[in-house]
């Protein structure tokens, strides 16, 4: 019984994937009468159509420079601090850990105003970093968090082989720790390359600029550039665009798996 409960819990998160493939194939009128149904008509043209109408390239390519400059820049100051408050012993470790924590309950709407504002002020508007930084800084706290916790349940001894080897601070965290929780640094990458590249309202505010324009706000300005009406156009934009998340997400799935089993080897 509870197999059979996982398949339908299952096929209905997958159903919306597959309603939105068949979406790209239909005509503009077909939708109207035949939303949820197999094509009467495939129309492979809808891709065409996009690639030709869409500069999905340039909107791609930006969402990338933000997504693995976020990732990088998050997942390198991250580790290096939820290293420092969970395995070293100095006075204001669990201060910095609950400064992170109540970085979990600030929404971006509520910052978004004073932080448009610093960024025009100290001349990053128009860069990449007008983006990568504000991105990296609500992704910190989450990401330092997940890693404490898969730190703390780390066997001591780690470091003092490492010591006893003649690794300073610096070599037994690069060398010994960072392998070690590789997978914990792997999943959380995933799960940040899935929100910043999903990543809306920021990037409309920040980097509304064709030039700049990541893929979401790129995806606006299609939708209202065809209208609401060409349902087959917006599937096939919306297919293309989710191609790299898809496959982020077969990727990451095994490595999840292996963060959540790789504490309890060790031990």
């Amino acid at each position: 019984m509870s197999k059979v409960v996982l398949v339908v819990i299952g096929i209905s998160f997958l159903y919306p994937l597959l309603w939105m493939f068949l979406l790209s194939f239909k005509s503009k009128t077909e939708f109207y009468v035949n939303p949820f149904g197999m094509p009467t008509e495939w129309v492979f043209t809808n891709y065409a159509e996009v690639l030709k109408q869409f500069p999905i390239v340039r909107y791609f390519l930006n969402s990338v420079i933000y997504t693995m400059g976020t990732c990088a820049l998050t997942l390198f100051l991250g580790s290096m601090l939820a290293y420092s408050v969970t395995r070293m012993n100095w006075r204001y470790s669990n201060k910095v850990l609950f400064y992170m924590s109540v970085g979990l309950v600030i929404p971006v709407q509520v910052v978004m105003i004073p932080l448009y504002t610093i960024i025009s002020g100290i001349g990053l508007k128009g860069t990449p970093l007008a983006l990568i930084l504000p991105y990296s800084a609500f992704q910190l706290p989450s990401t330092v968090l997940m890693l404490h916790a898969f730190l703390r349940s780390l066997p001591g001894e780690l470091e003092e082989a490492a010591a006893i080897d003649g690794c300073n601070v610096y070599q037994g965290f690069f060398r010994i720790m960072l392998p070690v929780i590789r997978p914990a640094v792997v999943t959380r990458g995933v799960f940040i390359f899935i929100n910043i590249w999903n990543e809306f309202s920021l990037s409309q505010v920040l980097a509304n600029s064709p030039k700049l324009s990541p893929l979401p706000v790129g995806l606006q300005s299609f939708f209202l550039t065809i209208g609401v009406s060409n349902w087959g156009l917006i599937g096939a934009a919306m297919i293309l665009t989710s191609i790299p998340l898809i496959l982020i997400y077969c990727f990451g799935n095994r490595q999840i798996e292996n963060a959540l089993t790789a504490g309890a080897v060790l031990k």
